[in-house]
């Protein structure tokens, strides 16, 4: 299946109810605003052990959803990107950025598709988070992209769902840890809906990876891993039907820091 096909079902997914889904989950973006400008560690604290003080950083979040990590950084006095798909999420993302006192730029777009005038470039940091790999059925032209938009010595910052937790353990008896398929799946925020409005929503399309193949495409674009880490003991990376405990028996999220060169 082409990537244009699964880009466009997945915009028409991400662009029904999601900013109502997220006033459903953490409030209106004022009173949100309010939760990070008191905290705005707490949402980004698993990245900033690898960013350090991020006053003055340049940093993408590339499909970074309704904003909060892109907020809580630039509280933190960071020059925020953010690049996503739905105008659902940019509306929450600057309602809440306003709301915040800071300013973040928010590109709507397939970010393979992004225009020439917004052309990505010489980040310190670029962060990809938590389910957004499964949304791209051929990773090289993805990792490209951040390895272009990173300065040299950038970082960039990929941390989502072990593809055992993702692909084996919440597929119950239908796991296959090799499936290499494109399937069907509910939109991330459909259980913050009620049960009315989930029945309305369209599925996105999903194809999940192996360890193997995200470490072998982030090599081959020439990014240099520098740590590899596989956490345990996080019962939300799992899906409720999950056996209880097995979050403290395999891995359910892990997190890759890479660099671009210094020199190419």
């Amino acid at each position: 299946m082409h990537q244009e096909k699964i880009s466009s079902q997945n915009q028409k997914s991400w662009s029904q109810s999601a900013y109502q889904s997220w006033v459903n989950r953490h409030g209106f973006p004022n009173e949100y605003a309010q939760t990070l400008k008191k905290d705005p560690v707490t949402d980004v604290s698993h990245y900033l052990p690898y960013m350090g003080d991020v006053k003055g950083k340049k940093i993408a979040n590339l499909l970074g959803s309704k904003g909060n990590k892109a907020v809580s950084l630039a509280l933190l006095g960071a020059d925020m990107t953010v690049v996503d798909i739905s105008h659902d999420n940019q509306k929450y993302a600057l309602e809440l950025a306003n709301a915040a006192g800071v300013k973040i730029k928010y590109i709507v777009s397939d970010v393979l598709k992004i225009q020439e005038e917004e052309k990505l470039a010489d980040f310190d940091y670029i962060l990809l988070e938590l389910g957004v790999l499964h949304y791209f059925v051929d990773l090289e032209p993805l990792f490209a992209l951040i390895f272009n938009a990173l300065k040299p010595g950038g970082v960039f910052i990929l941390r989502d769902y072990h593809p055992y937790a993702s692909k084996v353990v919440d597929m119950g008896e239908n796991g296959n840890y090799f499936d290499e398929t494109v399937i069907e799946g509910d939109v991330a925020y459909s259980s913050l809906l009620s049960e009315r409005e989930r029945s309305s929503l369209e599925k996105v399309l999903v194809r999940r990876w192996t360890l193997r193949e995200i470490v072998t495409s982030v090599v081959q674009v020439g990014l240099e891993i520098k740590k590899l880490e596989e956490e345990k003991g996080v019962r939300w990376a799992f899906s409720d039907g999950a056996p209880a405990g097995i979050e403290n028996r395999v891995p359910g999220l892990f997190t890759m820091i890479t660099s671009k060169p210094l020199k190419e």
